[in-house]
């Protein structure tokens, strides 16, 4: 069951949907999935920052910070910037698929299998090989 897929069934002789479960990852990309994983962080687009109501514009917080800072490592620019580069050189769907499950997984997979023209099948081998295809050109 390392490919993502979860073998169907019938109930009274009609067969189930299979179901597929894009968060499976195969052992070998664990170490692009962890590079794909940062980048998408650091691609991401977010806001400036929260706009505060004036009234509150000068307030100072007295509330303190007992628990030390968690920092969380999110790689080196220049992997992230290497990275992008690698992703914006896959082919057209594939540059699709690892950008839906990385950077946009909010966007619904039946959106994304209907711009491809895929099954959720095709779907999960297609994140397969666009994986594999980062491998090869890192």
């Amino acid at each position: 069951m390392s490919s993502g897929l979860i073998p169907s069934r019938t109930v009274s002789g009609r067969p189930i949907k299979t179901a597929v479960d894009f968060s499976r990852v195969h052992a070998r990309h664990k170490d692009i999935d962890v590079r794909l994983a940062h980048w998408a962080y650091w691609v991401t687009q977010r806001s400036s920052a929260w706009r505060v109501h004036p009234m509150f514009a000068q307030y100072r917080s007295h509330a303190w910070q007992w628990e030390a800072p968690e920092v969380h490592a999110t790689g080196t620019p220049g992997d992230n910037q290497a990275m992008e580069t690698l992703v914006s050189a896959l082919p057209d769907k594939h540059r699709t698929a690892i950008r839906w499950a990385y950077a946009f997984p909010f966007v619904p997979v039946s959106v994304v299998r209907r711009h491809l023209g895929l099954t959720r099948e095709g779907l999960s081998r297609m994140l397969d090989d666009a994986r594999d295809m980062l491998l090869n050109r890192i």
